[in-house]
């Protein structure tokens, strides 16, 4: 496990940033957490986050319209009258509280909830340390970053004041691509491949929803894990057989020795579980938005600079600390990165999310070649 003393040098940094408000541009900033309370009525659950960036909605509004294509909006508009039944009933509900609260279309907070669903590009790592503990570490990265930034909260979902699962995510977005169950597992989402190789372009992949009613959100397959699978195994059969609307890399980690995969989806169930594996020398696992069996592009090979900083740092060398070292490599950390989060199961209060404000003169990934 981390020591005290590492953890306590990270925690000091950033309780000095909060209080200071000083934090420059290329330094990681604390992301604020909100508690979400599942005894409020769904469309109320979420007013506070919305209050606190209610000053960001113009550009929403030029986010959704510079990502979705003219020719789709009628879609939307058709899914958003039938938004009950494709979606689960509190999310359905919780979507349009979003929409009357910030005085939006219920299509536009679909579409907000869609894009960010389909152009996710990341780095995910789940490491097991000499101790048998196992982490879990994420950048997550967009081609519009800025916004997104503002933008990101963390928020302890809780029932009767205790917490059941915490989350990153934007304040408007009510799926879950970076969570943690405390003692039970941690989970991140990452976008599987460009459209050429796997899933056609993301607004295709709307249609599934219109086609197959049946099928999940990914974010949303994710909160409905974190919700009411109890362990690390059910978590991984659930989050691997669920019909999906598009191919994925689901990574989780768990709370035991060997407690580490990366599912490789596609829409109908998994191709692939990749497993830590200590007999042959897979003390981590790290995944981008490649499946690890090919060759990253020479133009976004972030597996190559994150395995090289993983296998520096060594398997003894993990902590809370040096995780977030490893995320902050160049190309791994890059001038796309909105945040950057370390988590542990098995010690559910290291959870720790920091935005990335990132210098233009840092490396792109790559992900602008992804449209």
């Amino acid at each position: 496990m981390a020591s005290h003393y590492l953890i306590g040098v990270l925690l000091v940094a950033w309780f000095h940033l909060a209080v200071t408000g000083q934090a420059r541009p290329s330094d990681p900033q604390p992301v604020k957490t909100y508690n979400v309370s599942f005894d409020d009525d769904p469309s109320v659950r979420w007013n506070q986050v919305l209050d606190d960036h209610r000053v960001y909605l113009p550009d929403i509004f030029q986010f959704i319209s510079e990502y979705v294509p003219s020719e789709y909006i009628p879609i939307l508009r058709q899914i958003a009258l039938d938004i009950e039944t494709l979606l689960p009933d509190t999310y359905a509900k919780e979507i349009i509280g979003v929409a009357q609260y910030w005085g939006m279309n219920t299509a536009d907070v679909i579409m907000l909830n869609i894009v960010y669903d389909f152009t996710a590009y990341c780095t995910s790592i789940v490491a097991q340390d000499t101790n048998g503990t196992i982490w879990h570490a994420r950048n997550l990265d967009y081609d519009d970053p800025d916004l997104l930034r503002n933008l990101t909260v963390s928020v302890n979902f809780q029932r009767g004041g205790q917490t059941l699962y915490t989350a990153t995510t934007y304040a408007g977005y009510v799926g879950v691509l970076t969570g943690q169950k405390p003692n039970a597992f941690t989970i991140t989402i990452d976008q599987r491949g460009v459209p050429r190789m796997h899933q056609g372009y993301w607004w295709e992949n709307i249609l599934v929803a219109i086609l197959d009613k049946s099928a999940s959100f990914v974010s949303f397959l994710v909160r409905q894990t974190l919700e009411e699978s109890p362990d690390f195994n059910s978590a991984v059969d659930h989050l691997s057989t669920t019909v999906i609307h598009a191919p994925a890399y689901i990574i989780v980690g768990g709370t035991q020795k060997g407690e580490g995969v990366i599912i490789t989806r596609d829409r109908l169930a998994a191709v692939d579980r990749y497993y830590l594996n200590l007999l042959e020398g897979r003390w981590y696992v790290l995944e981008t938005n490649y499946d690890h069996w090919t060759t990253p592009p020479p133009d976004d090979d972030r597996r190559t600079a994150g395995e090289g900083a993983m296998n520096k740092l060594g398997q003894a060398g993990i902590n809370v600390v040096s995780l977030f070292n490893v995320l902050s490599t160049p190309l791994v950390l890059n001038s796309n990165t909105t945040y950057s989060i370390v988590m542990s199961a098995v010690n559910p209060q290291v959870y720790k999310a920091q935005v990335r404000w990132t210098p233009a003169k840092w490396p792109a990934s790559g992900i602008n070649n992804f449209r």
